[in-house]
């Protein structure tokens, strides 16, 4: 039987996310990728975000959930 990993004390052995899903702001304070799910027509979506940490995550969805807004379609990315 293989060994059961626990996703948990593998997220807490590490340092922190991988690169990609950590930034800075303006000041210089670390941000990071979080996600929020929602369901539409039977269906599970997620959106992707950046926070300073849970806390601040929560108080965005819930930001989000009183004045989200559609802002226009994305056609393409331009990197850098």
């Amino acid at each position: 039987m293989p060994d059961i990993i626990s996703l948990e004390a593998e997220r807490d052995r590490r340092t922190g996310p991988d690169a990609q899903f950590r930034t800075t702001d303006r000041a210089g304070r670390p941000m990071f990728c979080f996600m929020a799910d929602f369901e539409h027509d039977g269906a599970t979506f997620s959106i992707r975000f950046w926070a300073y940490d849970f806390e601040d995550a929560e108080r965005r969805v819930s930001s989000m959930k009183a004045g989200l807004v559609v802002a226009g379609q994305v056609y393409s990315e331009i990197p850098g």
